[in-house]
């Protein structure tokens, strides 16, 4: 593999693997305190689309000032974006916990329906913003900015397109790792998920937890959303998570609800996401390697493999996996 594509190949990677642990951490905190968060597709669309549209206008507002022809200046705006895309999924989460704590609905059928309700908002406001009835949405208009040229190919190819929404997510793992391992609040959060009736004994507020539960975990999914889309390498963003919100579920459950575990299992399948465009690519320019009339030289060999391997780790995994008890079940304090 030449130095370009091994750095993309790491691009890639650092992209999959921050995006793939937030939106697990998404569910994580979510299902701790017993609230199924099958929303995180909608959340990562919902904190893509805002934060990637905020970037747009200020290409329109400030264009050519210092703030989007500078390094300097897109660390400032793609810092404010990544604030709006963390707005923007607890705003969203209040739309599935309302629901499921306070009207105690079914969360599993709220949660794909807001999947849905996401995309069509996204699209409604799209198409209001830019007058344009259409799910595109460009997502590298800093592209040249951030361009880095060292004159090392590695290097170049490994970490230009990035932003500072990179470094957020990586901040964000650590504490998000920090408060459920390490704090009172994430030892009382596991406890609503499992007990709440026990943990509400004890002065607990279940409700207040599982609110904001719900609220990190889709706030997480959002910033997700935004460090995978706002650096993917793509132009045009079609309106859409890319079923990524259901493979972060599959991941939580391959790591069986612990951080730490979520953390390896995210390395996993960011591998093997990363793995698919750089190959295939190597593939078209390298006919002697044989494999252009075979399956293995088909590029949607490798890109279904990461789902494929999802879909097997849960066939196999699932039965050791244990899930927070009081998962899904609506809580009554009166039946206490």
């Amino acid at each position: 593999m030449s130095a370009s594509s091994f750095g993309s190949f790491v691009k890639y990677l650092i992209m999959y693997i921050i995006g793939f642990t937030l939106g697990s951490y998404g569910g994580l905190f979510s299902e701790s305190a017993g609230i199924i968060n099958i929303a995180l597709e909608g959340s990562m669309v919902f904190g893509a689309f805002a934060g990637i549209i905020f970037l747009q206008g200020m290409n329109t507002w400030v264009a050519g000032s210092w703030l989007v022809t500078t390094i300097g200046g897109l660390l400032i705006v793609y810092l404010l974006a990544s604030i709006i895309a963390i707005i923007a999924g607890l705003l969203f989460s209040y739309l599935l916990s309302f629901v499921s704590i306070k009207l105690k609905a079914d969360q599993t059928v709220v949660g794909t329906a807001l999947n849905s309700l996401a995309v069509a908002i996204c699209t409604i406001f799209n198409t209001a913003i830019t007058g344009i009835d259409s799910t595109e949405v460009a997502n590298n208009i800093f592209s040249q900015v951030l361009r880095i040229d060292t004159g090392i190919t590695f290097i170049d190819y490994a970490f230009s397109g990035l932003n500072i929404s990179v470094l957020i997510g990586v901040i964000a793992l650590v504490c998000l790792w920090l408060v459920m391992n390490k704090t009172r609040y994430g030892l009382r959060l596991r406890a609503c998920g499992e007990n709440p009736a026990a943990a509400d004994s004890v002065g607990i507020n279940v409700y207040r937890m599982r609110y904001s539960g719900t609220a990190i975990g889709s706030a997480a999914a959002a910033l997700a959303g935004f460090v995978i889309f706002s650096c993917m390498p793509i132009g045009t963003w079609q309106i859409s998570a890319l079923g990524y919100g259901f493979l972060v579920l599959a991941i939580e459950i391959f790591g069986n609800w612990k951080a730490t575990n979520i953390i390896f299992c995210s390395l996993f399948f960011a591998f093997f996401f990363a793995f698919a465009p750089t190959f295939t690519a190597q593939i078209s320019i390298h006919p002697e390697w044989g494999l252009n009339n075979s399956l293995f030289g088909q590029r949607a060999f490798y890109y279904l493999l990461p789902y494929f391997l999802a879909l097997l780790s849960l066939v196999i995994f699932s039965k050791k996996s244990r899930a927070p008890k009081a998962e899904g079940i609506p809580y009554d304090k009166s039946t206490r």
